[in-house]
């Protein structure tokens, strides 16, 4: 029993002189549920319908469905729905009601497509006609409605229904298929970058590498190559199995694809080399993973944020995989090509020179050139 207690006793002097860990076992676990509490506590997601020629009484039943509105000419609104800025575009044209919807996300589509009917129906009511009952002399009565056949009327016809990007047949879950794929790229290469670094150090590989006449920033570069290469190949995988295999749908070219997967498998492979520089072990580059990964893929777009305060919102394009999710999205899901997400692209790269220039610096304890 004593060398039970024994050992407990040297278990909690190991932590009284690892505040590191204490925080993270106490702070991370309270930080991911503030966000998660943040996220799901905000208000349902009104869809953005934009209008033009409809009548005020099909506008306000739209309201009342618990959509938001905007008028808009229809150049205006497809050019909306093109670039992702609105759910849906809702033209009425001699009598035939049209509907524009941008298609991405099943979800969304399904909500605006709930909010027009239940406006058509509150707006266009099936008239109810009463036939009287009339008393002859003789006391006697005749109801005319077993006598008379009334008119039929037919249902208002379904809209017309046009899908800028996506399919009717897409799932609820093609819309957060190309964020998993970024996700986990940047997940899995982050630990395997990480953990494989601090190997480095602790087995004296670095420091004996230091001992040479390489140059910091060259040192940097051969990690980078040869953690990459072995990444380009994951990245390849994943990929290709999500939408091949899977069946994650894909409207862009599959290079495409790979370029947005293999930056952020970058970015992650050099996150992951800086956090190892700082940590003392394998089990510190665990836990600095739950403040800087985890927040990271809370943010980056699994989860709907529109509704979300503006803060939030605003740290989400802090973090480098809520670009790389937006471009995965782009390609995947609308069809994009290079030039339209270049600029995402383009701030993905310059977080990959940061982070480069960042593991050169930090590697001045060792050496200064």
């Amino acid at each position: 029993m004593r060398s039970a207690i024994a050992v407990t006793v040297r278990i909690l002097r190991q932590f009284k002189h690892d505040p590191r860990t204490i925080f993270m076992m106490i702070i991370a676990p309270v930080l991911a549920l503030f966000l998660l509490d943040v996220i799901f506590g905000s208000p349902d997601y009104e869809p953005l319908v934009l209008h033009d020629g409809v009548s005020a009484e099909l506008a306000a039943a739209l309201v009342d469905a618990g959509a938001s509105i905007e008028e808009a000419t229809e150049a205006h609104a497809l050019a909306a729905l093109e670039d992702a800025e609105a759910d849906a575009f809702l033209a009425e044209r001699d009598g035939t009601v049209r509907v524009w919807v941008e298609g991405s996300d099943a979800s969304k589509t399904g909500a605006v497509l709930r909010a027009i009917a239940q406006a058509r129906r509150e707006t266009v009511a099936t008239p109810e006609i009463e036939l009287p009952v009339i008393a002859l002399p003789d006391g006697t009565t005749i109801d005319l409605s077993e006598h008379v056949e009334l008119p039929s009327f037919a249902p208002p016809a379904e809209p017309e229904v046009t899908y800028v990007h996506g399919a009717a047949d897409f799932r609820g879950f093609d819309y957060y298929g190309p964020v998993f794929i970024g996700v986990f790229v940047f997940f899995y290469v982050f630990i395997t970058s990480g953990i494989s670094f601090v190997r480095e150090r602790t087995g004296g590989t670095l420091e004996r590498l230091m001992a040479t006449p390489i140059r910091r920033r060259e040192l940097v570069l051969g990690y980078v190559q040869g953690f990459g290469l072995f990444s380009l190949i994951q990245t390849f995988i994943v990929a290709w199995a999500s939408i091949y295999w899977v069946g994650f749908p894909n409207l862009g070219p599959f290079w495409l694809v790979l370029v947005v997967a293999e930056s952020l498998a970058l970015i992650s492979l050099l996150l992951g080399i800086f956090v190892s520089e700082f940590a003392n072990g394998e089990l510190q580059v665990m836990q600095l993973m739950q403040i800087i990964v985890i927040p990271q893929i809370l943010l980056s777009g699994m989860f709907d944020l529109s509704q979300t305060p503006a803060w939030m919102q605003a740290l989400s394009r802090v973090f480098p995989l809520t670009y790389g999710a937006d471009a995965m999205r782009a390609v995947m899901l609308r069809g994009a090509d290079f030039s339209s997400v270049a600029g995402d692209l383009a701030v993905l790269w310059a977080f990959a020179a940061v982070l480069y220039a960042a593991n050169v610096l930090a590697l001045r304890k060792y050496r200064a050139i």
